[in-house]
């Protein structure tokens, strides 16, 4: 994975929700555990962070990483239709970079409603499209040029939910308080295009791309020619942030 595009993200979600000591807090769709972690250092040791994922390699990679100075992680296989966890458990949860993989979006947020306490707020943070998103956009244009339109368009899916949507089924499953936060980070990736085009081998792309890799990757360089230098690749991500209330 990428912990350069997707840790700052999970830092400003944290951060936007400013949990109190003590919260008892659910990341679904929580793969390598990056949310989870950053939630479980600012709730601190008096309470206690729930990460799930459908993917038990990537629990098993979250597992494996050192302990956080602060609330216990604990991690469980589920998708996020139906969650493994008890109704009314949980004051915060979160959701980064998920939601737009989930087949029925309703059900999902009402699994999410049904594990909110009363009260509890939910985070959801949804890419925005992908002239908004410049790394994302050399990916997939490479793929366009590499391996055709109609893959590209499959490629496409991460990119595909608008935050607008995301509210709307917020607030039909009884969620109150819905915001949405545009925001755009400023974004390095340290390895360069080459680490970058690791997102292919996740995407719904990959059975495409391993005759191809060494041609998608020379499209993405070039595509990222003008702001890679010896340290990395530099541009921004473009995220929108959905918040509410139980």
């Amino acid at each position: 994975m990428l912990p350069s595009i997707f840790q700052p993200w999970a830092e400003h979600l944290v951060e936007t929700l400013a949990p109190a000591p003590g919260t008892k807090a659910l990341d679904v769709g929580t793969g390598p555990g990056t949310v989870a972690r950053v939630l479980a250092r600012a709730i601190g040791p008096t309470g206690a962070v729930v990460g799930t994922d459908p993917n038990p390699a990537m629990l098993t990679l979250a597992a494996e990483l050192p302990a956080v100075d602060g609330a216990p992680i604990q991690y469980s296989e589920c998708g996020a239709t139906p969650l493994h966890v008890s109704d009314h458990a949980f004051d915060l949860i979160t959701m980064q970079q998920v939601l737009q993989f989930v087949p029925d979006r309703g059900a999902a947020l009402a699994e999410l409603r049904r594990a909110a306490r009363p009260g509890a707020r939910i985070a959801i943070a949804t890419w925005q499209p992908l002239h908004r998103n410049p790394l994302f956009r050399a990916l997939h244009d490479a793929v366009a040029t590499v391996l055709g339109p109609d893959l590209a368009a499959l490629f496409e899916e991460p990119w595909s939910l608008p935050g607008t949507e995301v509210a709307t089924l917020a607030k039909e499953v009884g969620f109150v308080d819905v915001e949405l936060r545009d925001r755009t980070l400023p974004t390095t990736v340290p390895g360069g295009p080459d680490a970058l085009c690791c997102l292919f081998d996740f995407s719904a792309i990959s059975p495409y791309a391993g005759p191809r890799r060494a041609d998608l990757v020379a499209a993405v360089r070039a595509n990222l020619a003008h702001c890679t230098d010896a340290a990395g690749v530099h541009s921004e991500t473009a995220a929108t942030l959905v918040t509410a209330r139980a």
